[in-house]
């Protein structure tokens, strides 16, 4: 690989390096939206009521702030200033999670809270319930479970539809170090020490309690890997509102049957009796890494409030995640995808009976993507790509029925999905502007929904859908009739000038070559922030930036590494190879097997067509990259020494034969090289190899590790 000269080349003076920094500052403490809710108020039909979370990052502190802000919003449609009222922000400290009820009417909101103890640096766990505006109880848990789980896979929380009950996910207890037996030695010495007159330590007479260690606190209790690194398994907490009891759910209820919960909601059944529905995550072998996985074996159960009658409601036959229950609480609809292979792609919709089971498909698998609509599903739809369905993904259209909000990938721009799950049918809801985006689904109430969304010369920022059933109601589809942007979030917000103002995208399609390649390309507009050897002469240089995964997609939002980039004088392009979601189950597959070859030769093609067509400069092309587009970073740096200056390559995939033996995810080293993982197969149980020389060495040969000479 060519290196500069070092004395060719100079460092950037302090007045250069300070500009870097206030921009990456401003570029990292850009606000985000967490969550949002819209509800409608009593005295016009035109004013709703909107309170969302926002997140910043704070460098002087070192950490991530959230507030919490409330409007006034007339979505009249001749008025010209949309915001009524906005309030002033108020941090929230220790809110792990909250829900709020779903009863008609209800001011009821829970929130968990964990927040600073005294005792030893610890974690204090409070349940909060709230009514209205006022703390109605805070119930003290941490003498009952561990800390909470909040991520998208295990976490969540729950009101009962009768509101007695809560239901979240938390560690169990800690296992204490020694339970005492009731000996005491110091005691017994000094009493029998012929000096009667001497005054006892009581103090040092309790440090001396003779005890035995629980073996129990010794069990190996493996984590679920990254992000999970030494949490304790997850357990079902419930807690009667009414009472303040709090119930951990048996753990061996769990352990027997090798079930590991999370996400949890409620259904009722037609006796009136409330129960919890739940993903189980199989782990009888072992626990497999979770996060950004959609392949994990699992399946829906239910249980009685107390943990009892423990039944699945799925036959395992695919990895199935985020249980909602619908409207009635009689059902519950779920994302189903493919158990092991690929750690992402086309999923499922479907819905199953609580009480007969019966399981029917909403949205069905797509391997390859129509351009023409079909009476249920909308022109160009490539399937269903979304990890987790929304907290409250509901709507009553104007016939009664149960319309359904499903944030996914289509192409490279997030989109929204609405689903009337009567009739089946399927309606993409476009964007605010343009053809690519970043829209997500938030909360709805009557006629309007409520999305983030964002571009990638645009923060993100809260709008607002007025839908439109009308005619087409009795089919079943939803449109939207106007966008209303909101303007609450980043209005204020100095980096969203700075982005709009310094930064032109788009998105390039490559349909010569390939309908499975695209590329969000960010361009500085106007003069760079900084002038220096990197930014000067006739074109600017380019930063190749490819997703990892190998399965994910870079959509057309604000993304914070190339924003910075592109406001210092770079060309970023955010490389959507064959192989990332949202094009059909057909791009996922064309790329197993193929890791190394075809994303790798796609993303030098991309490099070389920039320049090929005047945008860049040839001589100044970096890339950086990481986790899979590491793995592809090392094969550039192998196999086309010399094409890029430099290469920056976080976490990298090295030697996947050496990665299987000590990462999390070890189903990823077979899965992606075409080769069957056994999911089943344990250490008390096994049934064959796991590794043999012969996948050792496709392992190797697909790694990059193998150039390490070149």
């Amino acid at each position: 690989m060519n290196v500069e000269n070092p004395s060719t080349t100079s460092l950037p003076d302090h007045a250069t390096m300070s500009k870097v920094w206030e921009t990456l500052d401003l570029v990292y403490s850009t606000p985000t939206v967490v969550s949002a809710s819209i509800s409608s108020t009593k005295s016009n039909e035109n004013l709703y009521a909107v309170e969302y979370t926002t997140k910043q990052t704070d460098f002087v502190r070192d950490v991530h702030r959230q507030y919490s802000h409330s409007s006034m919003i007339n979505l009249d449609s001749a008025s010209s200033d949309h915001v009524v009222f906005n309030s002033s922000p108020t941090e929230l400290v220790g809110t792990v999670l909250s829900a709020k009820s779903d009863k008609p009417g209800s001011s009821l909101k829970v929130v968990l809270k964990s927040v600073d103890s005294s005792a030893g640096g610890k974690k204090a766990n409070f349940v909060e319930i709230w009514n209205g505006s006022c703390l109605a109880k805070n119930i003290p848990v941490s003498d009952s479970h561990g800390e909470f789980y909040s991520d998208v896979s295990l976490g969540g929380l729950d009101i009962s539809p009768s509101e007695k009950y809560i239901v979240y996910v938390a560690e169990p207890k800690e296992i204490p170090k020694s339970t005492p037996r009731g000996y005491v030695k110091a005691a017994s010495t000094a009493l029998n020490s012929g000096k009667p007159d001497e005054p006892l330590d009581l103090e040092s007479i309790s440090r001396s309690l003779v005890g035995l260690a629980s073996p129990h606190r010794y069990k190996f209790n493996e984590d679920f890997g990254e992000t999970y690194t030494g949490k304790r398994p997850p357990t079902l907490v419930v807690v009667d509102i009414q009472t303040e009891e709090v119930s951990v759910i048996d753990c061996n209820l769990f352990s027997i049957s090798g079930i590991s919960p999370g996400q949890p909601t409620w259904v009722t059944k037609d006796s009136g009796d409330e129960c919890i529905v739940f993903t189980g995550y199989n782990t009888k072998s072992r626990n497999f890494g979770l996060i950004y996985t959609q392949n994990r074996p699992s399946d829906i159960y239910m249980c009685s409030a107390d943990g009892r009658d423990l039944v699945a409601l799925t036959d395992g036959s695919f990895s199935v995640r985020s249980p909602r229950a619908t409207p009635d609480k009689k059902t519950v609809v779920y994302l189903a995808s493919a158990k092991g292979g690929p750690h992402a792609g086309s999923a499922r919709l479907v819905q199953v009976d609580i009480v007969s089971r019966q399981v029917s498909e909403i949205i069905p698998f797509v391997f390859k993507r129509s351009l023409n609509p079909t009476e249920l599903l909308p022109s160009n739809f490539p399937g269903l790509y979304s990890l987790a369905l929304p907290e409250k993904p509901w709507l009553t259209n104007s016939s009664g029925e149960d319309i359904l909000f499903v944030n996914s990938i289509n192409e490279s721009s997030d989109v929204v999905y609405a689903v009337n799950i009567k009739s089946n049918k399927v309606s993409e809801l476009g964007l605010p502007s343009g053809k690519f985006g970043s829209l997500m689904y938030l909360s709805s109430c009557n006629n309007i929904a409520l999305f983030s969304y964002s571009t990638p010369s645009s923060t993100q920022d809260l709008v607002c859908a007025t839908l439109d059933f009308g005619i087409q109601a009795q089919s079943g589809a939803v449109s939207v009739s106007h966008w209303t942007c909101l303007n609450l979030v980043s209005k204020d917000f100095l980096g969203s000038s700075l982005i709009r103002d310094g930064i032109d995208w788009e998105v390039l399609e490559y349909p010569e070559r390939t309908n499975y390649l695209q590329t969000v390309l960010t361009k500085p507009k106007g003069k760079p922030l900084i002038s220096t050897q990197f930014t000067s002469g006739d074109f600017p240089p380019l930063v190749i930036f490819p997703h990892g995964g190998p399965h994910v997609t870079y959509t057309a939002g604000i993304n914070l590494i190339p924003t910075l980039f592109t406001l210092l004088g770079f060309v970023v392009a955010q490389v959507n190879y064959t192989g990332s979601l949202g094009f059909g189950q057909e791009s996922i597959d064309l790329l197993v097997g193929n890791i190394g070859n075809l994303e790798v030769e796609e993303i030098v093609f991309v490099a070389k067509d920039l320049v090929k067509k005047g945008v860049v400069d040839g001589g100044k092309l970096v890339y950086s990259g990481g986790s899979h587009s590491g793995f592809t970073g090392a094969h550039l740096a192998g196999r086309f020494p010399g094409l890029f200056k430099a290469l920056v390559i976080r976490n990298p995939a090295i030697s996947i034969g050496e990665m299987f033996a000590k990462t999390d995810i070890p189903d990823w080293c077979f899965s992606q090289l075409g080769l069957e993982y056994n999911f089943d197969m344990s250490l008390q149980k096994q049934s064959g190899t796991l590794l043999t020389p012969e996948a050792y060495a496709k392992m190797w040969e697909i790694s990059p590790q193998r150039y390490a000479l070149n």
